[in-house]
């Protein structure tokens, strides 16, 4: 009996931090299977670990509400500018559900993170999936020694878009592979387009194992502007 009784307490315990939501998965340490990624390809799971740091340190505006580019550039500039004034704005893609802003350092040119905006509120923050999980230098990983993270990459760029296209060749969704991949700290960002060249999404490829990661949480690409 008191057996059973253990077992009832520790279910409702369980079901309890299930209600409880994200905050207290994140600060007790559990990991959920998440989110699986779409496709029949070399994919990469989704985890409710993901979203522990988002929002965090963030720049928001509340005034700010279906954002203009410049609005986005100006709240991403601040943001970086308080996170490391070597950083620089590369690009910006507005999507349905968010904008999506690509930041470079400025001496050596290579991709050091991967932002969203709110279209909303106007909140800036990282990127979920590849840019926590597998960014070497500023992502939640960043504690590695990031030294070689670059050139000890197995993978070249153009090995990564090769991955990428067999991966959207299986996933049935009609999309291709760009042919840019942009390089981070243990990893590559690629558009993908349908099949006259026109930008759909993206998808990230492991510069080590891969894996690859389609960001599914952007919804449909409305614009894009490039920054040098």
């Amino acid at each position: 009996m008191k057996s059973l009784k253990k077992l009832l307490i520790s279910a409702i315990i369980l079901i309890v931090i299930g209600f409880l939501g994200l905050g207290t998965v994140c600060v007790l340490g559990f990991v959920s299977s998440g989110i699986t990624n779409y496709g029949t390809g070399k994919g990469y799971t989704f985890g409710q670990e993901d979203f522990c740091n988002m929002g965090r340190n963030s720049t928001s505006s509340q005034e700010d509400k279906n954002l203009s580019f410049e609005a986005v550039r100006d709240l991403s500039q601040t943001y970086i500018t308080k996170y490391d004034q070597n950083l620089k704005i590369t690009e910006i893609m507005e999507f349905s559900k968010n904008y999506y802003v690509e930041i470079a350092e400025k001496d050596t040119g290579i991709g050091a993170m991967e932002l969203l905006a709110d279209k909303s509120t106007g909140s800036v923050f990282p990127e979920y999936g590849p840019n926590m999980m597998w960014n070497l230098k500023y992502g939640m990983r960043s504690m590695m020694n990031t030294s070689n993270a670059i050139s000890n990459m197995s993978i070249d760029e153009e090995k990564a878009i090769d991955i990428a296209t067999s991966y959207l060749a299986k996933s049935g969704t009609n999309e291709y592979a760009g042919d840019e991949a942009e390089r981070f700290y243990g990893y590559y960002t690629i558009h993908t387009t349908d099949k006259d060249g026109n930008i759909l999404g993206m998808l990230s490829v492991n510069g080590f194992s891969g894996d690859v990661w389609y960001h599914s949480w952007h919804g449909v690409f409305i614009d894009m502007q490039e920054y040098n």
